[in-house]
């Protein structure tokens, strides 16, 4: 942190905190009415209630089959489900044959913000929906229809009319983060803001957030304020103009528009000497670190949760690992007997010349060598399913249809290796580094390979 010269924050999902499942379900019921409305579906789609449980960040849609997708780091598909209906392991690996996918081909759908939320369960029941009344829908353009009418209901400013008619209900305040901003403005960084958003909605949500209590004006955080940054072409187009709304350059200007150059120019630095903050796995992560190399900061709102979870079930998964190392032990000891029963057989088979007594005393060793390892086996039966068990009810306790977030058994899942590949840091909300002074070094764990061990 002491080399950096800037520090820069997206707003939606990292400065501004939503109650995700008001928003969630408040983006589902605009959409459904849309797709009544514009495009002639059944009112009874209206009637179809959200599940904030079922969808995560990091899976993957299957516009093409109706299907979503959970995947490691491979592209393997570890789960998925068609419509609400868990495929099992026997459909998903005919569908998908054990193969990596190719997620850039346009039949996959990233889910990679918190946004995509409602729009993924919306088109997975609508896939529920219509398949129950004994038709054949087209998936794609189920899919497309639900796009169009979200995007709509985002662009139309229907969804940000109720959001700014009553940001108490939709926003959850962080009493912490005008004093982390603050601190980062008075370690001599420049601050700045670097949103999607249009001007009216950032002062909403600004306002809300940092003014509420009598605080000074939010603009004072900020050194300046982009905002219509058309992310991630804002990091590629670099020829995109923009325009001051307010100020030419002096703390607090507010900027709509432009390009990556114009705002590395405004704040005098680039590169790794900015750090920037932000929700969204490409749109904010992997595009500012690989197209401007800038450090980078992920926010994950779900790790809260998925840490709480892991300290409850904490006892369960102690006793899962013990029984994993057990496992591991067993598998050891299944080959050194079977080895020696193979070598004690080879002798047996040859003893016919021995003395009674050697001959005895060879068989008796290879039963009981025989008789240790059906044990083994038996106990490594038993093992494999307490494992199995104790991994689905911690998994459950997670989310009962993904599980855990980052990983799914022994392999991380893709959305938690694009975490640790793209962002340099990761937390779930900014004002954490009040815990830390300004200069820290952040160093990862070493990532040893298997022999390294």
């Amino acid at each position: 942190m002491g080399s950096l010269g800037a520090i820069g924050f997206d707003l939606d999902h990292t400065l501004a905190h939503y109650r995700v499942q008001e928003v969630d379900e408040l983006a589902f019921r605009i959409t459904q009415k849309k797709l009544v409305e514009k495009r002639g579906y059944p009112e009874e789609v209206l009637r179809i209630p959200y599940n904030p449980l079922f969808v995560v960040r990091g899976l993957v849609i299957d516009r093409k089959r109706g299907n979503i997708l959970k995947m490691d780091y491979h592209n393997y598909v570890t789960r998925a489900y068609h419509g609400s209906r868990l495929l099992d392991e026997a459909d998903r690996k005919r569908i998908y044959r054990m193969r990596r996918l190719r997620l850039s081909s346009d039949a996959y759908i990233s889910v990679d913000t918190l946004f995509h939320m409602p729009e993924a369960y919306l088109y997975l029941a609508l896939v529920d929906h219509f398949e129950s009344r004994g038709s054949t829908p087209d998936f794609e353009a189920i899919y497309a229809d639900v796009r169009a009418m979200i995007d709509e209901a985002h662009a139309d400013g229907s969804i940000k009319q109720e959001i700014r008619a009553d940001p108490a209900h939709y926003i959850a305040p962080d009493p912490m983060l005008g004093r982390v901003l603050a601190m980062f403005r008075d370690s001599s960084r420049k601050v700045f803001l670097l949103t999607n958003s249009e001007a009216y909605y950032t002062d909403v949500l600004l306002s809300f957030l940092l003014e509420s209590n009598g605080g000074p004006s939010w603009k004072s955080y900020f050194d300046l304020v982009v905002v219509d940054a058309c992310k991630p072409g804002y990091f590629l187009n670099r020829d995109t103009p923009g325009r001051f709304l307010e100020g030419t350059g002096e703390p607090g200007s507010v900027y709509s528009g432009g390009n990556v150059a114009h705002l590395e120019e405004q704040l005098g630095f680039a590169g790794d000497r900015i750090l920037y903050w932000g929700d969204h796995t490409y749109g904010d992560i992997l595009r500012s670190k690989k197209s401007v190399g800038w450090r980078t900061a992920m926010i994950i709102p779900e790790l809260e949760a998925e840490l709480a979870t892991t300290d409850r079930i904490s006892t369960d998964l102690h006793l899962l690992n013990e029984a994993l190392t057990s496992r591991d032990r067993l598998d050891r000891e299944e080959n050194l007997t079977l080895q020696a029963s193979e070598r004690l057989a080879a002798m047996a088979e040859h003893s016919a010349d021995s003395p009674d007594e050697v001959r005895k005393d060879l068989l008796l060793r290879l039963k009981r060598t025989r008789d240790h390892l059906a044990a083994v086996r038996a106990e490594r039966v038993r093992l494999h399913r307490e494992i199995a068990q104790r991994d689905d009810e911690c998994q459950r306790a997670h989310n009962p249809f993904w599980g855990m977030l980052f990983r799914d058994g022994n392999e991380i899942t893709r959305f938690g290796h694009q975490v640790r590949d793209f962002a340099c840091i990761y937390t779930s909300r900014v004002s954490n580094l009040l815990n830390y002074p300004p200069d820290s070094y952040f160093r990862a764990p070493v990532n040893r390979l298997p022999h390294e061990w």
